[in-house]
């Protein structure tokens, strides 16, 4: 063969393995992407953490059969209770029919102790004294290595996922699946903390005020405009929508006094809300149009009478903005055209009344435009 031939081909064969090496990484993504799926599923569903965790290590058990073990422990807070949550797929490791582990491995331990470590890897598991306990296991299934990602949850408890391997003895193969358990870790990271996060929301859509300020909460105040709606169409009745946008941050010190100045310009059955850091959202039942312009000058009366000194985030302006009933007949058009309204403001402090697609100070101009 001509020796000018031979680098050449050297050349194209590791061309070939490194497009065979991106075409897996491009399929393993692929699956990944598929548990992503199933996982965004759970979440949406609001599933309790035990049926998540199981849908969880079914879908690690998909990524790689035969080669990786998942193991899904949960401890306290104080690293004392220890169980596998997958105990089925571990029972030599537990010490009752429910999952426990009266003796978690000692470097285990020590990873869930330190919150600073985002992932921990564990090798020569078969001739590690902290890991006798588990040798039965590991030989039976030959396990070497131990990749580990945890996650404290809103009890102080915490959940570590282990996945388990037996050492690989061709490079390229350990390259690819280091590689492989190492997007697992990230994206398990992610997705129980997304989980742990819908919980906390759960929690949080079961109340229906905000315990700094007192005012309704953003789903609480969507369900009542609702039935204020409701009520509206039923008995041919008028509302006004208002959104109030102040142009600063609002210090947490500041809030307050800002919600309390807002709450004294309604009357009992009027609601208000806050939507975000700079954005509140008021409705309430009006008889005329010309309602809903006192109601504008009595909250931009009632936000310039307010003590900058208690309010500091006044002194950059507000802009409220107002939308009615029926002219704006669901209640996203509402929110719509009172936030565009908002936005039409030129003063530092002021307000736009929208009707008919136009932003103006009083009734009159919007019939004589």
């Amino acid at each position: 063969m001509d020796s000018n031939k031979q680098p050449v081909l050297g050349e194209n064969s590791a061309v070939l393995a490194e497009n065979e090496l991106l075409l897996r990484q491009r399929d393993f993504l692929l699956q990944l992407r598929l548990m992503d799926k199933v996982l965004l599923q759970s979440i949406a569903n609001s599933d309790n953490s035990i049926n998540f965790c199981d849908r969880l290590v079914k879908q690690v058990w998909a990524l790689f059969p035969a080669v990786v073990r998942p193991c899904l422990f949960w401890c306290d807070k104080d690293l004392t209770s220890w169980r596998i949550l997958n105990y089925l797929d571990w029972p030599e490791c537990c010490s009752s029919g429910a999952g426990e582990v009266a003796h978690p491995p000692k470097s285990l331990v020590t990873f869930v102790a330190s919150p600073s470590r985002q992932f921990g890897f564990e090798n020569n598991l078969s001739s590690r004294l902290d890991w006798a306990d588990w040798s039965d296991v590991i030989q039976s299934y030959q396990l070497d290595e131990c990749a580990l990602v945890s996650v404290q949850d809103s009890h102080g408890g915490w959940l570590t996922l282990g996945l388990f391997s037996s050492e690989c003895s061709v490079t390229e193969e350990e390259h690819f699946y280091r590689w492989a358990i190492e997007q697992v870790l990230h994206s398990v990271d992610d997705w129980v903390r997304a989980m742990l996060n819908r919980q906390s929301m759960d929690v949080i859509l079961q109340e229906t005020t905000d315990k700094e300020t007192g005012l309704l909460l953003p789903h609480a105040f969507n369900n009542a405009i609702d039935m204020m709606l409701k009520d509206a169409r039923r008995y041919f009745q008028r509302l006004a929508f208002v959104t109030v946008f102040v142009k600063s941050n609002v210090d947490v010190a500041e809030l307050k006094h800002l919600s309390d100045t807002l709450t004294s310009t309604l009357r009992d059955n009027d609601l208000l809300a806050r939507t975000d850091e700079r954005e509140f959202v008021m409705a309430m039942r009006i008889a005329q149009l010309d309602d809903g312009l006192i109601v504008a000058r009595k909250i931009e009366s009632a936000l310039l009478a307010a003590d900058p000194a208690q309010i500091a985030a006044l002194n950059e302006g507000v802009s409220i903005g107002v939308s009615f009933y029926p002219e704006q007949a669901s209640h996203n058009r509402l929110y719509i055209t009172s936030k565009a309204a908002a936005e039409a403001v030129t003063e530092k402090t002021g307000y736009r009344l929208e009707l008919y697609g136009q932003f103006v100070k009083n009734i009159e101009d919007a019939y004589s435009l």
